[in-house]
């Protein structure tokens, strides 16, 4: 049962929501964007897509062009658009803010993203219960569904719907708020909502920047510590590190995570306990896989489903040994999809 599969993380998420969205002030030496020209024909499908690719708004969750996606469900003919309004990372909260300031944006966003796939349904998913409440609270016609707080959830709780026989498809909140202001505003998409949290700030905040504004100008305004000494951009499950703290926001940049220490995880033998396996979405056995690279001599027919992963590094975070468990599936569907191994 797909639903017993996943990760429980400790949430903390309270620190950067107990206050609103703060608004940063744009850099002096960034340029103002230039205004779209006026939008001209039907608002129908492709008018939306066309609203979309001026605005250049770009899905927050997968970095993607949302006119671009938007052009593909349309063929792939969803069923289903589920606006993803929950955060997954044990930080992050930048989606649930963009839910709880502009809900009724997210809506009329939706909306016109499942109009332009042809999708039958719309949906808003949180996380929990207690999210749905306050947001039936704020607009009582969202039309809500339930994510839940296993990691990684966009996946189980697609596996779900699929399972109910809906072809659901994702879209980001603030692609969603940004498509709103495209067609009703013919404004561009030149801000994005980013979580700042770690232990190397003295604020977690969720923070509205020009896209583009250096990474600094987020640390320095919650507070940014001198013992600061690593920061991540992403999950802090599965993002990455950043050495230069120039590097500017994009649209996909939902969180920065300044931390005082730079981890330091200690590895341990594999105990065989099974918990990366129940952790996994895909069906695949990360421990057995280990054990055969360990081998020396992996048969493939033993690695069996190891070309399904997704990299969401469920298992990784699961194992109380350490290991990294996503670079050994990796490495072994490589092996499966090559026949080299080294």
């Amino acid at each position: 049962m797909i639903l017993q599969h996943g990760v429980k993380l400790e949430q903390q998420k309270t620190a950067s929501l107990r206050h609103k969205i703060k608004i940063l002030p744009v850099p002096e030496d960034m340029t103002e964007p230039k205004p779209l020209a006026a939008r001209q024909g039907k608002l129908d499908v492709a008018g939306i897509i066309a609203a979309a690719e001026a605005a250049r708004i770009v899905d927050e969750f997968d970095g993607v062009s949302l006119a671009q996606k938007l052009k593909r469900l349309r063929r792939l003919k969803p069923n289903m658009i589920v606006a993803c309004c929950f955060d997954e990372d044990p930080c992050t909260s930048s989606a649930m803010a963009t839910l709880r300031e502009n809900t009724d944006a997210v809506i009329a966003g939706l909306v016109l993203a499942a109009r332009a796939c042809g999708a039958a349904e719309n949906k808003i998913a949180v996380a929990t219960p207690r999210e749905a409440r306050m947001i039936k609270k704020i607009n009582s016609q969202a039309d809500l569904i339930l994510a839940g707080e296993r990691y990684p959830a966009r996946v189980l709780l697609k596996r779900k719907l699929f399972a109910s026989g809906k072809n659901a498809a994702y879209i980001g909140a603030q692609a969603c708020v940004a498509l709103t202001a495209a067609v009703d505003e013919n404004e561009a998409q030149s801000f994005t909502v980013v979580t700042v949290a770690g232990d190397g700030v003295e604020h977690w905040r969720n923070m509205r920047v020009r896209i583009g504004t250096p990474l600094k100008f987020l640390l320095d305004a919650c507070g940014a510590s001198e013992k600061t000494t690593f920061v991540i951009t992403g999950s802090s499950v599965t993002g990455k590190a950043v050495t230069d703290l120039s590097e500017p926001v994009t649209a996909a940049t939902r969180c920065v995570i300044a931390l005082r220490k730079t981890p330091r995880n200690k590895t341990y033998p594999c105990i065989g306990c099974e918990k990366c396996a129940r952790a996994c979405p895909r069906g695949i056995v990360p421990w057995r896989v280990l054990r055969e690279i360990q081998s020396g001599a992996p048969d493939p027919v033993r690695m069996p489903n190891v070309q399904k992963c997704i990299g969401c590094s469920a298992c990784s975070v699961a194992c109380p040994s350490g290991i990294d468990l996503t670079a050994v599936i990796s490495k072994a569907a490589s092996f499966k999809k090559s026949g080299d191994f080294d």
